[in-house]
């Protein structure tokens, strides 16, 4: 073996260990804790934004930001889990103030509005200076089945959304023009135009978006 070759897997293991002691860091960083054994069994729907783990990043409140993380947002319980290396589901003990999965990013830190707190995600659709919201809650209800004495535990989803003014103070708005173009006053004719022009739907959540990140462009 020369000695181009020996550095070469010097490096390579070199490489790898390093690595290796990233991720554990990475773990011991998020000093997690344990799920509790829950509280979803024999339920229809799902609490979760999507059923399976998945990849994607987190910023904790400290500033350390981290990539490649297994995640899963409960939306019932507004709490994102991780999967430690141990393959355990595990809470994160420093606050997560953003985090992205499948890239959505969702944000805390917004006031305190329609029994949501400045902990609560929402969903960024736009960002910039006027930011588009989507705040998804989900809760267990209990309703009895048709012709049965039993209880049948189901999902029920709420969303919302909201634009932000530049104090982030947050204006509710639904899906139609009307109200996205009341929210907006300042430029509501370019607004009417730009709907016009580009045919938009504003029933559609991603045409919602098109219109705000036009506002943001005048």
């Amino acid at each position: 073996m020369n000695l181009r070759t020996t550095l070469k897997l010097t490096f390579l293991a070199f490489f790898i260990s390093t690595a290796a002691a990233s991720a554990q860091g990475l773990m011991s960083d998020f000093m997690g804790r344990p799920v509790f054994e829950k509280r979803y069994t024999d339920i229809k729907g799902t609490p979760y934004l999507f059923e399976d783990w998945v990849e994607g990043s987190v910023k904790l409140k400290s500033g350390k930001a981290f990539d490649g993380v297994k995640l899963k947002y409960d939306q019932v319980a507004d709490e994102l889990m991780f999967l430690d290396q141990a393959g355990k589901e595990m809470l994160f003990v420093e606050p997560v103030v953003e985090f992205t999965m499948d890239k959505k990013t969702f944000r805390i830190g917004y006031p305190a509005t329609d029994g949501a707190s400045p902990e609560s995600y929402y969903e960024v659709l736009v960002e910039g200076k006027t930011e588009l919201l989507k705040r998804t809650s989900k809760k267990v209800i209990e309703e009895a089945a048709y012709n049965a004495a039993t209880k049948v535990k189901t999902i029920r989803s709420n969303e919302s959304y909201y634009v932000t003014a530049s104090n982030l103070s947050l204006t509710k708005v639904k899906k139609d023009k009307k109200s996205l173009l009341a929210a907006l006053p300042d430029k509501s004719a370019e607004l009417e135009a730009y709907v016009k022009s580009n045919r938009l739907d504003l029933r559609q959540e991603q045409d919602m978006a098109k219109l705000i990140a036009y506002y943001n462009s005048l």
